[in-house]
């Protein structure tokens, strides 16, 4: 399925934001903003969202448990400027799936991004699973890394973050595919 990801923005008007806003557009997502816990909550309802950034000055914890009381299962990923580490600690373990610091960077911007996109892909393959039964974990290791590190125009950064480990990681990764004869980008 290849439509936009449906970005949902929520803090303060005129916050840094707005220039997150600006990255997502640029990356060709859809970007829907509200000021506030209660206006994003309303804009959640519709499920007219793929993922959720929302500033943790709106209280990510308590909106993350009304969206589990409505069973309403869209992404949250938690954001903001000078945030304490508590706060964002706070929304982590209330389930955010991740903290973006604010002013955003553009990669990590197009990395929430690419998350959703493959997921949502992921979801509609009819294979789903049963493409992977047969092969070895190293296997479906190294092709997920590399076809996320293909997906990434070949940016490690990105493609660390998408699979959640350090750009260390990604590196030796790729150092053992290098010399187990694979091509990496």
């Amino acid at each position: 399925m290849n439509r936009a990801v449906r970005l949902l923005l929520a803090g303060a008007p005129g916050s840094e934001l707005s220039r997150a806003a600006e990255m997502a557009l640029g990356a060709g997502a859809g970007v829907a903003l509200a000021a506030s816990r209660e206006a994003a909550l309303a804009h959640l309802r519709c499920g007219a969202t793929d993922l959720a950034m929302i500033d943790v000055r709106l209280d990510v914890p308590a909106l993350i448990a009304d969206l589990r009381a409505e069973s309403l299962s869209t992404p949250v990923v938690a954001c903001g400027v000078e945030a304490t580490a508590e706060q964002a600690v706070a929304a982590i373990r209330a389930g955010a799936r991740d903290y973006v610091p604010l002013p955003p960077d553009r990669e990590l911007i197009a990395a929430a991004l690419m998350l959703v996109a493959t997921q949502e892909r992921d979801e509609h393959d009819p294979r789903g699973i049963e493409a992977l039964v047969g092969q070895s974990v190293s296997a479906v290791e190294r092709a997920l890394i590399l076809k996320t590190l293909d997906s990434c125009r070949g940016n490690r950064t990105s493609a660390s973050a998408i699979l959640g480990i350090s750009v260390r990681t990604m590196r030796n990764k790729l150092r053992e595919f290098e010399a187990a004869g694979f091509r990496v980008r």
